[in-house]
C-alpha cells in the first residue's frame, strides 16, 4: 500500500516571533515534533494511501525515516491495541470524488431493492421450499463470509460517498487474526441530516439482506449448491441481526443515536442507568421514562450479547478448522 499518515499524526505550519517566514512541521502520536521542508509537508498532506509520495523517486529515500519516526505507514495490517486489529482492503482518500453519481443512485435504490428481493426470496422459499443439495466446503464458506463482511462495508462506503462523508479507508476488523467484522474509517459529517445518518448506519445491513435474498433465489434454481447458498444466506441474516444490536460501535447504535439526535445513545444510557439520581428521575417520568429506561437497558445488555456471539463465532471457527 502507498504511504498514509498514521493515526494521531498532525501536520501544520508555524512562524517564529518577529518573522514572517512560514515553517512547516509534523507531530507523531507520541508528541514528538519535526520541522520539515515545504515540499515534504505538501507531499505528506496528500498522503492518503492511494498514490506514492509526490517526491523524487516517490520518496523512497525519506520513507524509511518517516516510518521509523512513526509518521507514516505502508502496511495494510494495522495493530490498534494488540487485541483488535484491522486489515485495510481499500484506501479511499482522493478516490472519494470519483463515481459520485453512481454512488448516489445505488444508495437511493439500496433500501428498496434489498427489502424487496429479500422479501420475495423468503416468500418463495416458504411457498415452494428448497431442496438442499450436498456440496459444501467450510473453506469456501468462510471465504464468502469474509466477502459478506466486505460487501457490508461497501454498503456503508457507497452511502458515505453519496452523502459526502470524508472516508479514509475500509477493511476487515480482526480479533488477533480472526475476522469478526468490518469497518469504514470516516469522519462524522456534522451537517448531515438525520435521514442521511440513519441510512449511512443501515446501508451495511441492507447489503447483507440483499446478499441473503440473492443467495436464496439462486438456491431455489440450482440444486447442487443449494445447501451452501442457504448457509451463506443464513449467515448474512445473522450478520444483519447482530449489526442491528444497539451496542457501542455497531450499526444499530449509530442508527438509534441518529433517530434520537444523540452522538452516542450507549454513552447516554450508561450515564442514566448507573447514576442513581438520573435513574430515579427517569423512572418518575411516566410512560416515556419507562420506555427510555427499557431502550437504555437493552442498549447496555446488547453489549454482552455481542461479546457472547463473538465468543461463539471464535469457538465455531476453531472447531471447524481443527
Amino acid at each position: 500500500m502507498y504511504p498514509i499518515l498514521k493515526e494521531g499524526v498532525s501536520i501544520g505550519t508555524f512562524q517564529y516571533e518577529g518573522s514572517d517566514t512560514t515553517h512547516y512541521y509534523i507531530e507523531n502520536a507520541d508528541g514528538e515534533e519535526f520541522e520539515i521542508s515545504h515540499r515534504l509537508w505538501d507531499a505528506l498532506l496528500q498522503a492518503d494511501g492511494t498514490r506514492p509520495l509526490n517526491l523524487p523517486n516517490n520518496g523512497s529515500r525519506v520513507l524509511p525515516k518517516l516510518k521509523r519516526l512513526g509518521l507514516v505507514r505502508t502496511s495494510r495490517f494495522v495493530r490498534d491495541d494488540g487485541i483488535f486489529n484491522r486489515f485495510i482492503l481499500l484506501p479511499i482518500g482522493s478516490r472519494s470524488k470519483k463515481n459520485l453519481l453512481i454512488c448516489k443512485a445505488i444508495n437511493a435504490a439500496l433500501p428498496v431493492v434489498s427489502a424487496l428481493i429479500f422479501a420475495i426470496s423468503v416468500f418463495l422459499m416458504r411457498s415452494n421450499g428448497i431442496d438442499t443439495g450436498y456440496h459444501f466446503s467450510w473453506w469456501l464458506y468462510y471465504g464468502l463470509l469474509v466477502c459478506s463482511l466486505a460487501l457490508h462495508e461497501v454498503g456503508h462506503l457507497v452511502a458515505g460517498l453519496a452523502y459526502g462523508y470524508k472516508i479514509s479507508d475500509t477493511g476487515i476488523l480482526l480479533l488477533g487474526i480472526i475476522p469478526i467484522g468490518a469497518y469504514v474509517a470516516h469522519e462524522d459529517k456534522k451537517d448531515a441530516s438525520r435521514s442521511e445518518k440513519v441510512q449511512f448506519a443501515l446501508a451495511g445491513v441492507e447489503m447483507n439482506l440483499l446478499i441473503a435474498g440473492i443467495c436464496l433465489l439462486i438456491a431455489m434454481q440450482y440444486y447442487p449448491l443449494s445447501l451452501f447458498l442457504v448457509s451463506v444466506a443464513n449467515i448474512n441474516v445473522v450478520l444483519a441481526g447482530i449489526n442491528l444490536l444497539p451496542a457501542s460501535g455497531l450499526d444499530g447504535e449509530s442508527a438509534l443515536s441518529a433517530v434520537f439526535g444523540m452522538n452516542s445513545i450507549s454513552e447516554v444510557a450508561k450515564k442514566c442507568l448507573f447514576n442513581k439520581k438520573r435513574r430515579q428521575k427517569l423512572l418518575r417520568s411516566g410512560f416515556s421514562g419507562y420506555a427510555c429506561y427499557c431502550v437504555f437497558a437493552f442498549t447496555m445488555i446488547s453489549k454482552g450479547i455481542l461479546w457472547l456471539l463473538i465468543g461463539l463465532d471464535i469457538v465455531s471457527v476453531f472447531f471447524n478448522i481443527f
